[in-house]
């Protein structure tokens, strides 16, 4: 192999020169790092996958719901221990209307969100008014759901479930549209207590949950030890 005197007086192969070793720019750079850059895309991806699922797994650990009362609702500022993603309760009666062979119309007070054969149900409780809405839910088969609601059953009753508001439940718009449409309160600050989300049904999950972040960290272990080794030895 032919050799070059470099400017440190060192002999250097020459190819070196020809491959654009030590040559400026993100291109030329990203080149000499391809298996650092590819082991960092894989922790990046896993990274992303573990940070959806972080907070459903500790909100699953979460064992006694934080009591909400009404008047501390209609004032319109949750306790300073509460917080979206909590688990909640609050003691009401469901504001039904008169109508409820029609689900969504205004006379119902009861909205209908629906999208991928599932479909999320939105009412106020009397002593709440228009500062707190119930979700309940209703699930294609073979899925975890409460059902439509009861309309026959009228009574005070304690209602649990994860704390959200109008503007992070799942398909917002849609769930907008519902709303406007049922005549209920759309102000996205609304607290929603989403009944379905209960910290048992996560706790079911949690292996699932287990082995995502096993991964990751097997996958930043590999990054930190292996680094810029190639992927494939020639």
């Amino acid at each position: 192999m032919e050799t070059h005197r470099s400017d440190t007086g060192r002999d250097t192969p020459d190819h070196y020169g020809r491959e654009g070793y030590g040559k400026r720019g993100l291109w030329p750079w990203m080149k000499r790092n391809y298996s650092l850059l590819s082991r960092l895309f894989f922790v990046l991806v896993l990274t992303l996958s573990a940070s959806l699922v972080v907070s459903n797994f500790i909100y699953g650990l979460q064992k006694e719901p934080k009591v909400l009362t009404a008047g501390e609702l209609r004032s319109g500022h949750l306790p300073q221990n509460v917080h979206p993603g909590d688990y909640v309760e609050v003691r009401g009666t469901p504001d039904y209307g008169k109508d409820f062979k029609t689900y969504g119309s205004p006379a119902s007070k009861i909205a209908v969100s629906s999208r991928y054969e599932v479909s999320y149900f939105y009412f106020r409780l009397k002593e709440t008014g228009n500062h707190l809405l119930i979700q309940t839910s209703k699930g294609a088969p073979g899925t975890i759901a409460q059902g439509a609601p009861n309309v026959n059953e009228r009574g005070k009753r304690v209602w649990k479930g994860k704390l959200s508001t109008v503007g992070s439940v799942i398909f917002p718009s849609t769930t907008q549209a519902a709303l406007q449409q049922a005549h209920l309160p759309r102000d996205r600050s609304i607290p929603v207590v989403e009944t379905g989300e209960t910290p048992g049904y996560y706790r079911r999950i949690f292996p699932t949950y287990s082995i995502i972040f096993a991964v990751w960290a097997l996958s930043v272990i590999w990054l930190l030890w292996r680094r810029n080794t190639p992927l494939v030895k020639h």
